[in-house]
């Protein structure tokens, strides 16, 4: 099966075992790019998570 282009928050929180917060800090300081899906929903892109981890980021 493929890889998803985008991640719930909750996946990414699992994929860089980080809390929420965690997540939303790294969106706020560009290391990770945050996509909304109506007024709801978002995800982060499994590019940007990827990058992240390549680059030495929290796993």
């Amino acid at each position: 099966m493929n890889e998803p282009l985008i991640y719930r928050i909750s996946i990414a929180m699992g994929k860089l075992g980080v809390s929420r917060a965690t997540i939303y800090r790294l969106v706020g300081r560009g290391e990770l790019k945050l996509v909304r899906f109506g007024k709801k929903a978002s995800g982060v892109t499994a590019e940007s998570v990827q990058a992240f981890i390549q680059k030495g980021g929290v796993t």
